[in-house]
């Protein structure tokens, strides 16, 4: 992850740049990326839709 997108997704975190300077050894932030997803969620076949729903890459 490149340095401006860490310090970025800390911010998000509420983790301010500074406090990451001090650390003795840089903080993991993992960066997911999924390949498929599958949402379950029965409120949808009130919409009409399936209550699984499938997201693939």
């Amino acid at each position: 992850m490149p340095l401006k997108e860490y310090v970025a997704e800390a911010s998000i975190r509420h983790i301010p740049a500074e406090m990451l300077k001090k650390l003795p050894e840089p903080m993991w932030l993992i960066k997911i990326i999924p390949d498929e997803m599958t949402l379950l969620d029965s409120s949808l076949k009130k919409e009409g839709y399936g209550s699984r729903q499938t997201w693939k890459r």
